[in-house]
């Protein structure tokens, strides 16, 4: 796995914001993860994104706090700069757990940007089955209402 691009921000005196993008192949849209590392350089958070510039659209993979560092508000700070780096982007979430459910509402509150939970929202970001599956099932046409079938 390569490393695109990275930087740093120091958000407390015990936490470090670090953006890296990393990439397989140069021709698919790069993974890109935001994590926060503590003291000792171990991950307590992590928030993994996909872009499409030509659509304008983001696809939030996952969002991940560690136990010892929930309820300090490190996903909402996530999500925050997040949108704060990328505005204009339309966003939407792979399927949400019960706990992402009200998280992301309550970031669309803060942000004004909603986060829908559909997958990706153009067809650059959504992965190679789903791609195959809606050119399959676009390419099927079903009886009109006229039609008797066999």
């Amino acid at each position: 796995m390569n490393i695109g691009s990275a930087y740093s921000l120091q958000y407390s005196a015990s936490i470090v914001l670090r953006m890296e993008r990393y990439w397989s192949f140069p021709d698919q849209h790069s993974t890109t993860e935001m994590v926060f590392l503590d003291s000792q350089h171990t991950v307590v958070g992590r928030l993994r994104f996909r872009m499409c510039g030509a659509c304008h659209t983001g696809l939030i993979l996952d969002v991940w706090i560690s136990d010892d560092w929930q309820r300090q508000g490190l996903g909402r700070e996530l999500v925050q700069t997040l949108v704060a780096h990328h505005s204009g982007v339309r966003w939407s979430t792979t399927r949400q757990t019960p706990q992402g459910r009200p998280f992301f509402s309550a970031m669309a509150e803060e942000t004004s940007v909603p986060f829908p939970q559909r997958g990706a929202l153009c067809v650059h970001l959504a992965g190679r089955l789903t791609r195959a599956w809606r050119r399959l099932t676009s390419r099927r046409s079903l009886p009109s209402a006229g039609t008797a079938t066999h």
